[in-house]
């Protein structure tokens, strides 16, 4: 069975130039994908993008226009982000071949969505922090950052390859939506702070390993549930032995 695109957005969070916009949707038409989704943009319908767009400006009227990343990704099942950038936070990052071959399938015909950041900053901490799968299109060493139009064109390109091939034997997951995942996420921080296991002051760098480590196995609804409950569960036991005000 083939790749079904219809499922995939592509989805920018606060670009800048309206520019970009314009070529990021032709980009996708060439590809074949057409789910434009903006977070915090620029006029993209202004001129600027019309011209670079050219019979791909339809993706640019239709694309859906969000205030925050929490309304743009509320129904994502799969949440992916593109950086150059590495890290022991951004640990591990995969190829966008590696990921169209070995993540994507799990998804099959829910909904994906595939995070571009600023051209200058790309993503901020925050957005790297929802997503579950990251991504790094290989570069030679001398120069490592592209255009934001030119990363999306080549993960779209991926995209549309693998939409032409037979998928890999991959079982397909009820996953978890995003909205599900951030909430099991808070719950577990806030238990891995009562215990202990995370410094208050910096919890964050622990969480975004632990974030890509449940991200990388693709979390199911019923799986969510049983974790949760498995916190629930210390929090009884907590706070039955006295032990519910315990920090680091």
């Amino acid at each position: 069975m083939s790749l079904d695109l219809s499922s995939v957005r592509i989805v920018l969070v606060e670009p800048k130039l309206p520019e970009n916009i314009g070529m990021a949707a032709r980009a996708m038409r060439n590809c074949g994908l057409s789910r434009l989704v903006l977070v915090r943009p620029v006029n993209h319908r202004s001129v600027a993008a019309v011209r670079p767009a050219m019979e791909a400006y339809a993706l640019v009227q239709s694309a859906e226009v969000h205030l925050d990343l929490d309304s743009a990704l509320q129904n994502s099942k799969m949440v992916v982000g593109t950086t150059r950038r590495g890290g022991q936070d951004r640990h591990p990052l995969v190829t966008p071949d590696e990921w169209v071959r070995e993540f994507l399938p799990r998804a099959e015909g829910q909904e994906v969505s595939v995070l571009f950041g600023t051209e200058k900053d790309g993503l901020s901490r925050e957005a790297v922090n929802r997503c579950d799968v990251l991504l790094r299109i290989p570069t030679h060493s001398d120069y490592a950052s592209f255009n934001l139009a030119q990363a999306v064109l080549l993960v779209a390109y991926e995209l549309f390859r693998a939409s032409e091939q037979l998928a890999p034997r991959v079982a397909r997951m009820d996953l978890a939506t995003e909205r599900q995942r951030e909430e099991f996420y808070r719950h577990l921080e806030e238990m891995l702070l009562r215990i202990g296991f995370l410094h208050a002051n910096n919890p964050g760098r622990i969480m975004a390993s632990l974030r890509r480590l449940f991200g990388r196995t693709g979390l199911e609804e019923r799986e969510i549930r049983i974790l949760r409950g498995i916190l629930s569960q210390m929090e009884w036991a907590l706070e039955s032995k006295g032990d519910g005000s315990k920090r680091r």
